[in-house]
């Protein structure tokens, strides 16, 4: 029977010193990504973010507890390079994971090491290129993109490898805000194409389009639901250092004026609409 499960933490413990059993980064993590699916985790600098990132392929196997991929036991070491054809991280400093001087040979890297054949790595790249909407930078060197452009080669080179599952380590952390909306644009068209998604993130308006979202803190899992969930527990989002979107800010406090706004609105466009409802327009 086919796994629903995509991505699957049972109770994972993780430890970065072995001698010292308590101090771990994380602790009792349990959650599921389904196929096709756009989850969120957000948590401030320290949560256990970028660990539960880099259990998700077998960068880390768990000090306790399993991570499954597809059904797959990332502890088993014969399972790795299945694993990681599944899921791809990609990581917060794009000139961190770009080792080409040139767009399109950065992009071909992780299939030649495939042993990918010639004519089908050139596919996959013009392919993953145009899915990023950086083919016509194609020839042009690495080091003289921006920021933004950088991050959505380094994705390039992630869809040319064909996973079913990218996970987004803190992706726009170092990024403008025109960089930012470059990369979580092409998270979502990714998603949209069928792609699992996970973003770890800590800016609260890169959650409000997930179908699920994660809270960390302490490297332990503080509450799970929709972005209208979440973000309707304001008190507990600033507890562990966290925020709230503007938005959402904006139609907490109309509310408290009297303003008779329905449900959440998470986006500007849910805010105007229902700012029009109430006028009649």
């Amino acid at each position: 029977m086919e796994n629903k499960h995509l991505l699957d933490f049972q109770n994972v413990f993780y430890t970065y010193d072995e001698e010292d059993k308590d101090s771990f980064a994380v602790k009792d993590i349990s959650f599921t990504v389904d196929k096709g699916e756009y989850v969120v985790i957000l948590g401030h600098n320290g949560s256990g973010k970028s660990t539960i990132a880099k259990l998700s392929n077998s960068i880390f196997v768990p000090s306790e507890g399993k991570v499954f991929v597809d059904g797959m036991d990332t502890a088993d070491e014969k399972n790795e390079f299945k694993i990681r054809e599944k899921v791809g991280v990609v990581f917060q400093n794009p000139d961190n994971q770009i080792v080409a001087s040139i767009v399109e040979e950065d992009v071909a890297f992780g299939p030649e090491n495939l042993g990918i054949p010639p004519k089908t790595i050139r596919e996959r790249v013009d392919n993953a290129l145009k899915a990023v909407g950086m083919y016509d930078y194609r020839l042009h060197e690495t080091h003289r993109l921006s920021g933004g452009q950088k991050q959505r080669v380094a994705i390039a080179g992630m869809i040319a490898m064909l996973p079913e599952c990218i996970v987004f380590d803190e992706p726009t952390a170092m990024l403008d805000p025109r960089g930012r909306r470059e990369v979580i644009n092409t998270a979502r068209k990714l998603n949209s194409e069928g792609m699992s998604i996970v973003l770890i993130t800590h800016f609260m308006e890169e959650a409000v389009f997930a179908d699920k979202v994660i809270v960390v803190d302490g490297g332990r899992i503080l509450a799970e639901g929709t972005p209208r969930e979440i973000f309707s527990k304001t008190e507990m989002l600033i507890s562990c250092g966290l925020d709230v979107p503007d938005t959402v800010k904006l139609s907490l406090l109309l509310k408290e004026k009297g303003v008779p706004i329905e449900g959440l609105p998470l986006t500007e466009e849910e805010l105007t609409e229902e700012y029009l409802r109430i006028l009649n327009l």
